[in-house]
């Protein structure tokens, strides 16, 4: 049964909460305070980084990004961009060597879908002198997207500077094997990376440099006919002259466009683009140019929906309803933007899963943890504009539910009993109930959250990491339990700001 009221344990010397608590500057105006005090009963989820810091978890992690599972395997794998600052700086829990062309980490589930231990598998550079690729050009650089296909082959989606041109890596465990499988035109990033049950490749290019080739100057949300991820290929090289300005795939592969920043939504009811971020009031309040995150929600083996991030403040995500023909050709049929209004808007959703239960999970990267953070970078601004009202930073900073509605529309659920903070993605086991974050930034926390029911992440306990490295630099994870939550009365509590936000 549920209890009536959030819980969060008592920290070990409750003075320790009190001290640890950041300084309660007070916000825009009113008599509330922003960061609420680390004794406030929704504190584990609307200040998690703070409050875990407080309770002793490990705040060293730095750019934390994509996570898979290989579940035939019992692996979870996660993408650690750089290995640098709080991981290497000699000093708390980790203390690694620093490597900027990061690493791919892997951790063993048991039954429960519980990790103890985590160790690197695949680890990016050597550096070079090169100015154009600072890091080998034939190993990865700043892992940011994975997948698993169905060979238990890890598919890394690049996020860096450190290659001239991104690119889309597999690494094969069973032979340590590491292949190019894609490259992106220059300035752009490899996102939304999904691999279907029958191995279709979608992924985007996000925010090209204006100078690439048509249609490549704008970001772009696309998926790959004629080679599956089940299949061998043959690798496509380091991009020379204006194979640095499109997209690369093997032989035997096609990159088809299903949307482009800027153009219209097939049948959108609202005549909406792709990218294209509306306030409250309908109006167009710009145009997002990072396609990210990709959710996959399959109808049947040739027909479903396809939901893509754009990462940008306030965010946004288009839908489409994709349908295969008889020749492999995917097609987008008709589409429409998710409306985020009942929830106050998104912003920056990064990276993103899909639920046993065949939804999405979409997700807000970034939110404000200081008053510095939220009154400057537009971050207040740019809310309030997309509102047409003083908006509340704790709205923001969640992971988001996404289930189609019959007919028109995306019903939208944030699901604030799974904590606050940097969320790159967040990805649900096997179990319906287990689920692991990205926590992207410098400084930051591995975290766990445990449903309390199956296929509702509305409620459950969160948790975060204390690690302990071993000689071999792999670590060894003990949990601590931040609180019980409940989303309905985070909500709540959340709505008891109000005012002190509207000046």
């Amino acid at each position: 049964m549920k209890p009536s009221k959030l819980f969060f344990p008592i920290l070990v010397g409750i003075a320790l909460v009190i001290a640890t608590a950041p300084s309660l500057t007070s916000a825009q105006s009113g008599s509330g305070v922003f960061p609420i005090p680390l004794d406030h009963p929704a504190a584990p989820f609307i200040e998690t980084q703070a409050y875990a810091m407080a309770a002793g978890a490990t705040a060293e992690w730095r750019k934390m990004e994509g996570l898979a599972i290989d579940e035939t395997n019992g692996y979870l794998y996660i993408a650690m961009s750089e290995i640098s600052k709080g991981m290497s700086d000699g000093e708390g829990d980790i203390n690694v060597p620093q490597n900027k062309c990061g690493i791919v980490y892997q951790a063993s589930l048991d039954a429960t879908y519980n990790i103890s231990t985590l160790k690197p598998l695949v680890v990016g550079g050597p550096t070079t002198d090169d100015p154009a690729n600072p890091c080998d050009v034939n190993n990865i650089a700043n892992p940011d997207g994975l997948e698993v296909d169905a060979r238990g082959r890890i598919w890394i989606g690049e996020d860096t500077d450190n290659h001239e041109n991104n690119a889309l890596f597999v690494y094969d465990p069973a032979d340590g094997s590491l292949k190019r499988f894609a490259t992106v035109p220059l300035g752009a990033e490899v996102t939304g990376l999904r691999i279907t049950d029958d191995g279709t490749i979608f992924f985007n290019v996000q925010h090209p440099s204006p100078r690439a080739i048509y249609p490549y100057n704008r970001g772009v949300v696309g998926v790959v006919v004629g080679l599956t991820a089940n299949d061998d290929f043959e690798p496509v090289p380091v991009p020379q002259g204006d194979q640095k300005l499109v997209v690369q795939v093997p032989a035997g592969a096609t990159y088809v466009q299903l949307g482009r920043v800027g153009e219209p939504i097939p049948n959108a009811p609202d005549g909406a683009a792709f990218g294209e971020v509306r306030r409250v009031d309908g109006s167009t309040q710009f145009f997002c140019n990072d396609p990210d995150g990709n959710m996959w929600l399959p109808i049947t083996a040739n027909e479903g929906y396809l939901y893509t991030n754009f990462e940008c403040r306030p965010g946004a995500v288009s839908k489409l309803y994709l349908r295969r023909d008889a020749s492999g050709m995917w097609q987008a049929i008709e589409g429409e933007r998710v409306v985020f209004d009942a929830v106050r808007g998104t912003w920056n959703n990064c990276n993103a899963s899909v639920t046993p239960w065949n939804t999405g999970l979409t997700s807000e990267e970034y939110p404000a943890e200081t008053v510095e953070d939220w009154q400057t970078g537009q971050a207040q601004g740019a809310m309030s504009e997309y509102l047409g009202h003083p908006a509340n930073p704790y709205d923001y900073g969640y992971i988001v539910e996404l289930i189609p509605a019959p007919g028109v529309g995306t019903q939208v659920v944030k699901h604030y009993a799974m904590g606050r903070f940097s969320m790159e993605m967040a990805l649900v086991m096997p179990d319906g109930k287990t689920a692991y974050y990205g926590d992207d930034g410098t400084n930051r926390i591995l975290y766990k959250f445990v449903a309390e029911d199956a296929g509702d992440l509305s409620y459950g306990t969160l948790y975060a990491a204390k690690v302990t490295q071993n000689a071999d630099e792999s670590f060894n994870i003990a949990w601590i339990e931040l609180g019980v939550g409940d989303s309905q009365e985070i909500w709540e509590a959340i709505r008891s700001f109000d005012a002190v936000f509207a000046g």
